[in-house]
């Protein structure tokens, strides 16, 4: 019998291995599990504001808060930026102070430093915003608007901060659908220039849509129709807004809630095509009156054509919607 001796050299070896094997892993989990509880309270955590790494500025002296919350109405005073340093680094613990000192979280995701670049803004995008939204406005009196953004097509020039913005161009169709393109022209002394930005907008309007199947030359009613909101999208174009009963004539066919557009109608005028009148011809001192109807649709002070039960046509001055006064 072989007596088992145990060599305590291989042991003493593997145990050695095992152990920096448990302490690498044990190193491992740690890592993993503060990495996730980070991550887990970041993800939780209530603040609104975030410190970035750098900020380009233009012309900015004053830093406030607006420039991290964008809240201009309860701003406060961060600190003042050297006027003749195109680059400024600054600690971010002097921007978390100041608003732990109005009880504000603010997360910092900068590694302890913030750089203030003078920099050209390229162009007023929020100024261009408020000016599209106000033709929107003008179109639509009636318009709420939910949201509004606008993109440039490619990245825009720095230069561009140095040319004042002149107005708006849009197509014919232009603000009937939910995202488009407009232009904007720009100016700087004697030189212009035109951009084209895309816009997006989710805003409703009021229209009025037909409550029956509307046939040719009907004249519209306040019942023929309905007002109601509908989304800002792909809209015919003209529709129709104010008060339209008695003003239009169906002009084809109208299925029951189509949104009803100037290409559904005529304007109706003054006297229609058909209508009796009484036309009053004078030769020296004499004053005829002859009845005739309109050949056409006619306003008071157009010149039109008329014709007599006998048969004859004449051509006739509308000075009233009931008389006519028959042209040598």
């Amino acid at each position: 019998m072989i007596p088992f001796q145990p060599r305590s050299g291989n042991s003493s070896v593997v145990e050695h291995d095992l152990a920096k094997v448990g302490v690498a892993s044990s190193n491992l989990v740690s890592r993993s599990i503060l990495l996730l509880l980070f991550i887990l309270s970041f993800l939780n955590s209530s603040d609104k504001f975030f410190i970035k790494k750098s900020y380009c500025v233009d012309n900015l002296q004053k830093v406030d808060s607006s420039l991290f919350t964008k809240d201009k109405k309860d701003s406060f005073f961060i600190l003042n930026l050297p006027k003749n340093r195109t680059r400024y680094m600054v600690s971010s613990l002097k921007i978390t102070s100041k608003f732990r000192l109005h009880d504000i979280n603010i997360t910092d995701l900068t590694n302890g430093v913030v750089i203030f670049k003078k920099c050209k803004i390229p162009i007023n995008l929020k100024k261009i915003k408020m000016l599209l939204s106000e033709k929107f406005k003008e179109r639509f009196p009636h318009i709420k608007i939910k949201s509004l953004s606008i993109f440039p097509f490619s990245p825009l020039s720095p230069k561009l901060s140095l040319f004042t913005i002149q107005r708006l161009d849009f197509k014919r169709d232009y603000l009937k659908r939910a995202v488009g393109t407009f232009g904007v022209w720009l100016k700087k002394g004697k030189i212009t220039k035109q951009i084209y930005l895309k816009y997006n907008i989710d805003a409703s309007i009021v229209v009025f849509k037909a409550n029956y199947n509307l046939r040719n030359d009907k004249i519209l009613q306040n019942d023929d129709y309905t007002k109601t909101r509908v989304k800002l999208d792909r809209l015919p174009y003209g529709i129709l807004r104010g008060k339209l009963g008695g003003k239009y004539i169906v002009r084809g066919y109208i299925r029951r809630g189509m949104i009803l557009s100037m290409n559904h109608f005529r304007v109706k005028k003054d006297i229609l095509k058909g209508e009796y009148i009484k036309a009053i011809l004078k030769d020296e001192n004499l004053v005829l009156e002859i009845d005739a109807h309109l050949m056409n649709d006619a306003n008071i002070g157009d010149t039109v054509s008329i014709k007599t039960d006998a048969g004859k046509i004449f051509k006739a001055k509308i000075v009233s919607s009931k008389t006519a006064m028959i042209m040598e």
